[in-house]
C-alpha cells in the first residue's frame, strides 16, 4: 500500500496549497472539493493561551485549555512556513461520488466554518468570535482529493461504490498526525 509515500505526497501538495486566510476568502475557486485541511497561525503558544472561550458556545475547541495541557509535549506538530505553524487539521467534504447541494459542506465550507461559524452545534475553532482574533495571524492549506486522485490510487480501490474520500479521509487525517506530529488544537 505504501501509506508513508501517500502521506508524503499529501503533505507536499498541502504545502503548495498554502494561503493566507484573506487570500483564501477572496478567491472562491480555492478549496471547492473535498479533502484534508490545515490551519496555521503565527501566534505563539503564549498568545494563544490568551484566547478565551465563548461561554455560550459549548462545542468550540477549548484553545486556552489545550495549549496549557500540551505546550510542553514532545510530539506536537512543528511544521512551519515562515513564522506560521500548523495548529489544527481536519477533513471536509461530501459523501458519495457527487456533491449533494445544501446537504453537506465541501472543503471550502468546512475551512470557513473554523474561522467564521458561531453555531454552538458545530465543533469549530470559532476564531472570528474570539477575543484576540486578527485575520492576518492565520493561514490555511489543503489537499483536495478530487484533484489528486492519482495519489490516492496508490491505496486499495474503495469498496461498495464508495469514493476515496469516504474510504480514506479519516485514516489519512489521523495517520498524517502520527507521521508529522499532532496539531496542538486538535481535540482527538
Amino acid at each position: 500500500m505504501g501509506i508513508k509515500k501517500v502521506l508524503e505526497d499529501i503533505n507536499k501538495i498541502q504545502l503548495q496549497n498554502y494561503w493566507s486566510v484573506k487570500e483564501f476568502r477572496n478567491n472562491p475557486k480555492l478549496g471547492k472539493g473535498r479533502g484534508i485541511y490545515w490551519i496555521w497561525t503565527n501566534l505563539t503558544f503564549g498568545e494563544l493561551k490568551k484566547t478565551k472561550n465563548n461561554p455560550n458556545h459549548k462545542a468550540e475547541v477549548p484553545i486556552e485549555k489545550l495549549i496549557r495541557e500540551r505546550e510542553e509535549l514532545n510530539y506536537i506538530c512543528n511544521i512551519r512556513v515562515n513564522d506560521f505553524r500548523v495548529v489544527y487539521n481536519g477533513i471536509g467534504g461530501y459523501s458519495g461520488k457527487t456533491v449533494k447541494e445544501k446537504s453537506s459542506y465541501d472543503l471550502r465550507g468546512r475551512i470557513n466554518q473554523e474561522f467564521f461559524s458561531n453555531d454552538p452545534r458545530t465543533g469549530t475553532l470559532n476564531l472570528r468570535n474570539r477575543n484576540n482574533f486578527n485575520i492576518d495571524n492565520w493561514a490555511i492549506s489543503y489537499f483536495d482529493f478530487n484533484k489528486n486522485e492519482n495519489i490516492l490510487k496508490q491505496l486499495p480501490e474503495p469498496k461498495n461504490n464508495k469514493s476515496y474520500y469516504e474510504s480514506y479521509a479519516n485514516m489519512l487525517e489521523m495517520n498524517w498526525r502520527i507521521e508529522y506530529g499532532h496539531p496542538i488544537l486538535n481535540r482527538h
